[in-house]
């Protein structure tokens, strides 16, 4: 039984389709280049038209239309000035980088010379560590004893409270719209008689990313 041919990776097809392009100094119609590259690659056409606009995106292919058709070109010396044009452009920001570090780097060390050191501040600053190494422990602490399954649990109903408050504001904020345009109740008229107060408002999803995650606990026996 004859074995089934591997097909290219995304970079391999890539790859394959910069060799041609740099197999010969021709610029190629869009008519044209999908044919050609297949022919050379192997790869079907359809292939090649996303392999070619992977290249474009990359900048290895340039392309310019001229009357009512596109055209394709490549040559080994566009990638390496596109190369060395970002070399040139990395080196610059890496120069502009050290500068502001350098920069601030003497801004803090003036601040440091120009600050009073005093027992006031030292002992504020070691009761500040106390309360931070304080804060550490408890969290550690709290995660001994935090059911995680619960957590989720509790998680997920905070989700769906949200999502149907949420959803009984915009029945009656259409409520309110309809009844404003279909009997001219005003909104704050509507508001006073359902007693809906002022700040009522959507509510923001909470992001459960700012809480500490529980570690896995074992059920005990």
């Amino acid at each position: 039984m004859a074995t089934r041919r591997k097909g290219m990776s995304p970079e391999e097809k890539k790859e394959k389709l910069k060799e041609f392009f740099h197999s010969n100094a021709t610029i190629y119609s869009s008519k044209d280049v999908e044919s050609e590259a297949s022919k050379y690659t192997g790869m079907t056409q359809i292939q090649c038209k996303e392999t070619l606009q992977m290249l474009i995106d990359d900048g290895v292919v340039n392309t310019d239309k001229m009357g009512s058709s596109n055209f394709y070109w490549s040559f080994p010396s566009f990638e390496f000035d596109s190369k060395k044009d970002k070399i040139i452009e990395q080196t610059k920001l890496l120069s502009e980088t050290k500068e502001r570090i350098q920069s601030e780097t003497k801004k803090i060390e003036q601040l440091k010379s120009e600050r009073v050191e005093s027992e006031i501040r030292t002992k504020n600053l070691e009761k500040l560590q106390t309360l931070k190494d304080d804060n550490k422990s408890f969290k550690e602490e709290l995660l001994l004893y935090a059911d995680s399954s619960l957590i989720d649990d509790k998680k997920r109903d905070i989700k769906i409270a949200i999502a149907a408050v949420n959803r009984y504001t915009d029945n009656i904020s259409s409520l309110r719209q309809f009844c404003d345009s279909k009997y001219n109740i005003r909104p704050s008229d509507f508001d006073t008689s359902f007693g809906i107060k002022s700040d009522m408002d959507y509510l923001e999803e909470y992001n459960f990313n700012d809480t500490p995650q529980p570690a896995n606990k074992k059920k005990r026996k």
